[in-house]
């Protein structure tokens, strides 16, 4: 559906959407020493030194980062003994997306209401998929920031879990509308919410912070790509669809289905017969971040 397609952020918030924000007492927020580390990365004065001791400060964190900079992802493969180590090996662009990877994985390890049929671990496993995949994409296709796609891929359905804690209810009717009504569940959404999880996940990701290009790929990773960032956001929607195929996982109870629109491989100059060869390496790339998937 692409009445959303035209929409900017700037766009009136829904009142549905307000009132559910305004309920929430618990949404999760960054913890400070991750929000410290984003802060000192988009700092250009900051260094190695002041990153490790940032980090050093918060043993759990410190000993996930060593842990996902050795996994078979990053090439570690236990040769990283120490954060300092981890920090020159990996860069400061990547342990910023570490940070944001394991806020998100944070975040979504709350239980989930009993009324809630979201299911959070499969939700984490298919955006870290969608996040691997946006970023081989984006090695292929050139022209696209690897980190920026990263992290689009894994907080694109955020939307989900904040609506799987605040409407635990809401999924099982979503559900239905869209077996019943044969309409995408992003259109079921807004007709039982009045909005979709890709409107509450830019809401959530303008509460946190984010950079706005980062709420822009969010906002748009279910409608054709204009205004802007194109070339980014058919990588997110391609990614995402790939991701259904390569890495089935069951969110809301049901078997979903993405299938690859042909404008998304069009206008990255790809071709099906590239997808059916690059399916085993793909998929070869979400199995080496596993490490990843098992933050939750």
């Amino acid at each position: 559906m692409s009445d959303r397609a035209t929409q900017s952020l700037a766009s009136p918030v829904p009142a549905e959407m307000q009132d559910l924000l305004a309920s929430f007492q618990d949404i999760p927020t960054i913890p400070e020493v991750l929000a410290r580390v984003w802060q000192l990365v988009d700092d250009p004065n900051s260094s190695a030194s002041d990153l490790e001791k940032v980090v050093s400060m918060e043993p759990p964190l410190a000993a996930k980062v060593l842990r996902l900079a050795n996994s078979p992802y990053y090439g570690g493969r236990g040769r990283v003994q120490d954060v300092q180590m981890a920090i020159t090996s990996l860069g400061f662009q990547t342990l910023r997306n570490l940070a944001i990877c394991l806020s998100v994985a944070s975040s979504l390890g709350n239980p989930r209401p009993q009324a809630s049929i979201v299911d959070h671990r499969a939700l984490w496993q298919h955006s870290v998929a969608v996040a691997v995949l946006a970023r081989a994409l984006a090695a292929e296709v050139g022209a696209v920031e690897a980190d920026e796609v990263f992290t689009a891929g894994l907080l694109h359905d955020l939307g989900k879990f904040v609506i799987s804690l605040g409407c635990p209810d809401a999924y099982p009717k979503v559900v239905r509308q869209h077996q019943v009504e044969g309409v995408t569940l992003p259109q079921a959404e807004r007709a039982i919410l009045g909005f979709d999880h890709a409107d509450l996940g830019r809401a959530f990701a303008e509460r946190w912070r984010f950079p706005e290009r980062l709420q822009t790929l969010i906002h748009s990773h279910h409608v054709a790509p204009t205004g802007g960032m194109e070339r980014a956001k058919h990588v997110l929607r391609l990614a995402d669809a790939l991701s259904y195929e390569l890495r089935p996982v069951r969110i809301l109870g049901i078997e979903e289905e993405h299938a690859v629109d042909p404008r998304d491989l069009d206008q990255l100059g790809l071709t099906p017969e590239w997808v059916d060869d690059a399916r085993e390496r793909l998929a070869a790339r979400v199995c080496e971040a596993q490490e990843f998937m098992n933050l939750l």
